[in-house]
């Protein structure tokens, strides 16, 4: 402290006497501060003012001069990288950086010579880091290295940029195969080859990139730069936002920094394009801003299993386990959260979504004692049938850490006929539906992502569901309907496209729990509680052309039930179905049944009754006058065995038939099989015995 106070009171004095003896001069006469062009990084030993300072949560240990291997001269820098576990540090990195910047304009690469003690892929090494703002970073991710000493190049981006430069060198490297290693590396220095042409640069990866944004969203835009090396291969350098010139082609819907930050402003479209050095960079950032924010505006539904079922996460309706985030910033993560109520409901806000983690791991989630994973969530994004939202748990096993040989984990998919647009939909999954998640112990991580960048989340739990998806809930998921899609007009299946946008839980002040679960993997829609039910469809719809409506149900202990379709008026007609059911009741409708109704407008349609209602593959269809044969097979029966005496099924262990046709029929008899499934077919049939 004492050497920099003196050397800032001399400077001071020095510029006092050349003001005193040369007070006429004009200020734009004054010459820039210039700053030494050592090229030398460390040769031997490191050069003049270089310091090293090794990353947070590295091992301090790992770097070392050595004097016994190296390339040329007497020393090189020696990198120990730990063995996973080690409690001195879970990797190696660090900065050799000056207290003073160097002018490294003149040079176009940093070279060094590396090898290693066994073939490894370095994570990172560069230049630029300087502790501070970094703003000229630039390095080489994935490092090939093997036991043979090899020359490597690091390109500078845009060598002009460099006039005052304190990061000499970095690396990061973490152990391979849970395994620490040594690398060397030596003759570091800056250098201006001829040898190194044909630069070119990138933002985005070098794609056309559009997303859907509102007011106040921020963006990175990151870049690379890639030159021809010496030995003729394309090597690509990482490129801090500081080397390039950024444009907006309307400001006035989002502005870019001169590091590459870019915040939508407004409503409209614009496009980021960037330049390195005056050449034009492949790729653009395209903003299609829908303006201000769209909100849920009703709380998500309230939560009824009993507090001392549940093992909460997040809800204000429990007392919630500690967490450690709710967003752990993740490398290539994109997500950006805020904390917003809704109703005076407390609920997390998600956009830009890729994916998203969730820790818990002081303590862990012990959950063998639940059955079911619980979220409700909320999107204003567009849903179509292709649009998937997925759920990761993650059980990191007795040793407490991730990545050790107890961990386990399990992701599920829900499609888009279990989403919808500005609508909460209540999940229930069973842990059945997981079953990569060999343990639930020790339980630390929930990871969502999917197709929906702006995502509302609120209702995290697990809990037990006291039996309910035993004997009240089927355990197999309803028949897959055989109808081709040209002649369907789908409400919910995973078998066909859906409409668009249909609401399964409007708010017509019903007493229903709706919720959507996963049944043997298929998407199933529950009433529990049930007094009545709508459906609001995503458009009104034209269905005078189908001939039936397709139901499969399934309800233990419901004595009451009938469907509706509703026309506007509203006019609307009951049909009842037969309940309970033995397994799941598959049944087509005549749409006669449902006279009154207008069938090329019907909007809405209604459940009413009483239990526990199972729903699946409602739709419309017509006949369709296809072929002549069958080209799917009979639907596989879903009896226990124990309760069937089988004559003729490739389902159940058949009875001995003596005969499938008798000598007095004049039909003919013949064994086929349709879609792998044994059929007997009988042609010109009268009768047959």
């Amino acid at each position: 402290m004492k050497k920099k106070y003196i050397c800032s009171f001399a400077c001071l004095l020095s510029a006092c006497i050349a003001l005193f003896i040369s007070c006429k001069r004009e200020l734009d006469e004054l010459e820039p501060a210039t700053y030494p062009t050592t090229p030398d990084v460390f040769i031997d030993a490191f050069s003049p003012g270089l310091n090293y300072a090794a990353f947070g949560g590295s091992d301090v240990r790992a770097f070392d001069v050595d004097t016994d291997v190296k390339y040329k001269g007497t020393a090189s820098m020696r990198i120990a990288v730990p063995d996973f576990g080690d409690p001195a540090g879970a990797y190696a990195g660090g900065v050799y950086f000056t207290n003073t910047g160097r002018d490294l304009s003149g040079y176009n690469a940093l070279t060094f010579w590396a090898k290693a003690s066994k073939s490894a892929t370095i994570d990172l090494i560069g230049f630029g880091n300087d502790l501070g703002e970094n703003k000229y970073q630039a390095a080489i991710a994935g490092l090939e290295v093997n036991t043979n000493w090899k020359k490597y190049y690091i390109p500078i981006p845009d060598a002009s940029k460099l006039t005052a430069e304190r990061g000499m060198l970095f690396y990061s490297e973490g152990p391979e195969d849970g395994k620490g290693y040594t690398f060397w590396i030596d003759e570091v220095r800056f250098e201006n080859l001829g040898t190194i042409a044909h630069a070119r640069a990138g933002i985005m990866d070098g794609e056309d990139v559009t997303v859907e944004a509102e007011t106040g969203n921020t963006y990175n835009v990151v870049g690379f730069a890639s030159f021809n090396l010496p030995d003729g291969v394309d090597q690509r350098v990482e490129a801090a936002p500081a080397y390039f010139d950024f444009t907006t082609s309307d400001a006035a819907v989002a502005s870019v920094s001169t590091s590459g930050l870019v915040k939508v402003m407004d409503a409209g479209t614009t496009v980021i394009n960037a330049s390195l050095g005056g050449v034009p960079a492949q790729g653009s950032l395209t903003i299609v801003s829908t303006g201000d924010p769209v909100l849920p505006q009703t709380a998500a539904p309230v939560p009824t299993v009993p507090a001392q079922d549940v093992i909460s996460v997040f809800s204000n309706v429990y007392n919630n386990v500690p967490v450690d985030f709710f967003n752990g910033y993740w490398q290539f993560s994109t997500a950006q959260t805020f904390d917003v109520q809704i109703d005076g409901d407390d609920v997390k806000r998600y956009t830009q979504l890729n994916f998203v983690g969730i820790q818990f791991t002081a303590p862990v989630i012990d959950a063998t004692a639940m059955t079911d994973f619980h979220i409700d969530i909320w999107t204003p994004d567009p849903v179509s049938p292709s649009t998937q939202f997925k759920v990761l748990l993650v059980d990191i096993g007795a040793d407490g850490s991730f990545g050790g040989n107890d961990d386990s984990s399990h992701e599920i998919t829900i499609g888009g006929s279990m989403l919808a647009t500005e609508t909460w939909i209540s999940l229930d999954i069973p842990f059945s539906d997981f079953p990569g998640l060999t343990s639930r112990t020790h339980l630390a991580q929930i990871v969502l992502s999917g197709d929906l960048p702006n995502l509302f989340v609120d209702n995290i739990y697990f809990y037990d569901d006291g039996g309910s998806s035993g004997p009240d809930g089927p355990t197999v998921a309803a028949p897959t309907p055989t109808q081709n899609q040209a002649d369907v007009l789908s409400i919910f299946s995973d078998a066909y496209s859906n409409v668009v946008g249909t609401d399964f839980n409007p708010n017509w002040g019903q007493a229903t729990a709706v919720t959507q679960e996963l049944i043997a993997g298929n998407n199933t829609l529950r009433y529990a509680g049930l007094n009545y039910q709508g459906i609001q469809l995503g458009s009104n719809q034209d269905v005078s052309g189908m001939e039936f409506l397709h139901l499969d149900f399934w309800t233990s202990n419901s004595t009451a039930l009938n469907i509706y379709l509703i026309s506007p008026g509203p006019q609307e007609t009951a049909y009842a179905l037969t309940v309970p059911t033995t397994g799941w009741s598959s049944i087509d409708i005549p749409l006669s049944a449902f006279a009154g109704v207008d069938l090329a407008d019907v909007f809405q349609m209604k459940f009413d009754g009483d239990g526990t209602i199972y729903l699946d593959n409602i739709f419309f269809f017509k006949s369709g006058g296809g072929g002549t044969e069958p080209v799917v097979a009979a639907p596989t029966p879903m009896l226990p065995p124990a309760n069937v005496i089988s004559l003729f099924s490739d389902a159940y262990a058949n009875v001995p038939v003596d005969t499938w046709i008798t000598p007095w029929s004049s039909a003919t008899l013949e064994d086929v099989t349709v879609a792998g499934d044994a059929v007997k077919k009988y042609s010109a049939l009268d009768f047959a015995g």
